[in-house]
């Protein structure tokens, strides 16, 4: 009896996850990314998701306690369903070691087409505010990702790193 209390426990840990009010989609049920702590290992993570109230509602329901309040003390218990395992788990760094080989051979030229962009890009410029529309795009893109995806850019900074630091490993990567 009481090992079976003691799994009733554990599975109680298991599959858990927290997230604030504010992180939660408009309407439920809908594909989005979604910044997550796991109850158990405190790690915060973004994985794409779906939420909903019920976990009928959902193909793989897992207990989600939304956080509220001006000091997040007020709790409401939701469902959670993981869509991306890749990012349920972290970051895919297999995926940034390849993308950074293939960049090491392919041109590093983004195009946005979008004359938008290119309007305002092009007055921070004639402002004074970027030496170049490049410079500020770049400098723009960074922060922004800085803010909303800093695991992200951690994890590059990381395997950039990797590749700096290991020259016989970026020669073996090559003949590949």
């Amino acid at each position: 009896m009481r090992h079976g209390t003691h799994d009733r426990s554990e599975e109680a840990t298991l599959d858990h996850y927290i997230t604030a009010e504010e992180h939660l989609p408009d309407e439920e049920c809908t594909e989005t990314t979604l910044q997550i702590t796991d109850a158990e290992t405190k790690r915060i993570f973004e994985a794409r998701v779906r939420i909903a109230r019920e976990p009928d509602e959902l193909t793989d329901p897992q207990r989600l306690t939304v956080v509220t309040g001006p000091h997040e003390t007020v709790s409401k218990e939701w469902y959670v369903e993981l869509l991306d395992e890749i990012d349920a788990a972290g970051i895919n760094e297999d995926l940034l070691r390849r993308l950074a080989r293939e960049q090491e051979t392919t041109s590093n030229i983004v195009n946005t087409r979008s004359d938008d962009l290119k309007v305002v890009l092009t007055y921070l410029v004639e402002s004074g505010q970027y030496e170049s529309t490049a410079e500020a795009l770049r400098e723009l893109a960074f922060e922004q990702l800085a803010e909303d995806r800093p695991a992200l850019l951690e994890a590059y900074d990381t395997v950039r790193t990797e590749f700096e630091a290991d020259p016989l490993r970026r020669a073996l990567m090559g003949q590949e």
